[in-house]
């Protein structure tokens, strides 16, 4: 399974994107992604975007979460900083981690529990190739 992250709008103090899950072609399943505002940043400790690139993906135990997430890292972002996917509806709950839900708007995503709660029973169990992230011109 391959899973895409295409940032294409700016809202205040946060960037939405489109989430899409594939195998093998085959689309399985789509949401909106929030993200802190750009500038990318590799820094930990920063309320900001991981640059665009290709993630590998492990599943984390997030005490702050209470629950199992996914874990994105690369070479240039080490798993120390703690980037997730995970619930969550404005810019305020993202940490500079992803969070996922049904819809956006200018405030944030919408229905974020309910749509984790999907795109785990899909993922969990199954080899994540990669997590790539794009940006749209301007994002």
């Amino acid at each position: 399974m391959k899973i895409k992250i295409n940032r294409f709008k700016k809202i205040h103090d946060g960037t939405i994107g489109k989430l899409t899950i594939t195998d093998e072609g085959k689309r399985l399943f789509e949401c909106f992604t929030l993200e802190p505002a750009g500038g990318d940043t590799t820094q930990s400790g920063k309320d900001r975007r991981i640059p665009a690139g290709r993630y590998k993906m492990e599943w984390h135990n997030s005490p702050s979460q209470k629950r199992m997430c996914p874990l994105l890292y690369s070479e240039l972002v080490p798993k120390e900083r703690y980037i997730l996917i995970h619930p969550g509806n404005y810019p305020k709950d993202t940490a500079g981690c992803v969070l996922v839900g049904d819809g956006y708007n200018a405030a944030g995503v919408t229905n974020s529990v309910q749509t984790y709660n999907s795109f785990f029973k899909i993922c969990v169990g199954k080899h994540i190739e990669f997590i790539e992230i794009t940006n749209e011109e301007g994002i």
